[in-house]
């Protein structure tokens, strides 16, 4: 079996039937489409999750290890996992994170890739992550015209901002 040891993320396909198969179902939650596994050697429980719910197929499946990793620690895994399949699940968790939960992680990572030394990996998590598109993401019901231009603006300077590092 893969060391898990420092894996809080896995997205390979393989990995995760493996895993789910070895672990024990705890708990399933359909209105969320989630699962929770409980691995009984190391006793740490793993939640099996979808991410990019609305592509056809219901999107990919992510195993992370609970509790899940924050906004912070989601950008650490991207920056830095040496697993790719970690690194894809960190970018769209985050991206899925800012769509359901609404919780803005942009500027943050914009910031961090700026520091990064690794141009792959920038242009990696950049397209992983949408990062280069300008589209407003936020809510624009009940705003005003000047919060929506802000928020736009948001956006696009971000988008620049990716632009010029791939």
């Amino acid at each position: 079996m893969t060391d898990l040891v420092n894996k809080h993320l896995i997205s390979d396909v393989k990995l995760i039937d493996a895993l789910t198969t070895q672990f024990e179902l705890v708990s399933t939650n359909n209105d969320n489409w989630t699962k929770t596994y409980l691995d009984q050697t190391k006793n740490e429980k793993w939640l099996s999750y979808y991410v990019d719910g609305a592509l056809q197929g219901d999107g990919y499946n992510i195993l992370g290890r609970l509790p899940l990793p924050t906004t912070d620690k989601l950008i650490e895994l991207a920056l830095y996992s040496s697993y790719d399949d970690e690194v894809f699940a960190a970018c769209r968790t985050l991206t899925d994170n800012e769509e359901i939960r609404k919780d803005d992680f942009r500027l943050t990572l914009i910031e961090r890739l700026e520091n990064l030394n690794n141009k792959s990996r920038q242009k990696k998590i950049i397209e992983l992550t949408g990062l280069s598109s300008a589209l407003n993401k936020q809510d624009i019901l009940g705003k005003t015209t000047e919060q929506i231009n802000t928020s736009a603006n948001y956006y696009k300077q971000i988008a620049d901002r990716a632009d010029k590092l791939k």
